[in-house]
């Protein structure tokens, strides 16, 4: 989800976006979560905002392509306000030593809620263990599942001929 959502955000909200770069970037959506391999630190060392802002300075300062640093900036945003309305982070982690969720929903009788509820940093293996990683849910293996098989109908032709050879 973190890879798809985004993505299409992009293509839709900006259609002359260079797909070239699009594409390939929206890998950086998924890069916050590597702090799940982390013991307990999963949802607060990558999922603070200094983590997108760093990593889009350093790209920007590697490539010096203002366009290439905003999509990745974006890329890497979107997967803390994703995981932000499906449980909470560390949004200002080292400054601020809480999680931050944001609860937003519409209910039958049409009316709005929103609402920001924090809770103590103690509470993160306990969130580690309530929202895991889209990596290991059935949504995100169901995605992955559906990724790989459209790659493999994009690219059937070059499949085949490399099992041919």
């Amino acid at each position: 989800m973190h890879f798809l959502i985004p993505l299409l955000i992009l293509l839709v909200v900006y259609p002359k976006v260079n797909k070239k770069l699009a594409i390939p970037l929206a890998l950086l959506a998924l890069t916050p979560d590597l702090d799940f391999f982390i013991d307990f630190t999963h949802r607060f060392l990558f999922h603070s905002i200094f983590f997108p802002i760093i990593i889009s300075l350093t790209i920007y300062f590697l490539s010096k392509n203002l366009q290439i640093a905003l999509i990745s900036f974006y890329y890497l945003i979107s997967h803390l306000v994703l995981d932000m309305a499906t449980g909470a982070i560390a949004l200002f982690w080292p400054l601020y030593q809480r999680l931050i969720e944001i609860d937003i929903s519409l209910n039958s009788w049409w009316q709005f809620v929103f609402s920001i509820k924090t809770y103590p940093m103690e509470k993160v293996k306990e969130h580690m263990i309530a929202y895991p990683s889209y990596f290991f849910t059935r949504e995100g293996i169901i995605v992955i599942l559906f990724l790989a098989i459209m790659l493999l109908i994009i690219h059937k032709k070059e499949i085949i001929k490399l099992f041919r050879k």
